[in-house]
């Protein structure tokens, strides 16, 4: 399974009055590749899932097949 490593920002959120949610401002693949510019930086998620459905989509790899670590 593809582990994806992922830096979050919650701060941006709280600021924007979206409390509770965060954005992710670093992609890394499993080869350590940065792939940030795959993502949409500015977009707010609830939660793990909710991220690993929209990477999913972003990337082409099922999402049953996505595991994240978080930097």
């Amino acid at each position: 399974m593809p582990t994806y490593s992922i830096g979050i920002d919650s701060e941006t959120a709280e600021r924007a009055g979206a409390g509770g949610m965060y954005q992710v401002d670093t992609v890394f693949d499993e080869n350590e590749n940065d792939i940030t510019n795959r993502i949409d930086v500015g977009t707010f998620f609830r939660d793990e899932d909710e991220f690993k459905d929209y990477l999913s989509k972003q990337i082409n790899v099922p999402v049953d097949e996505i595991d994240i670590v978080y930097l």
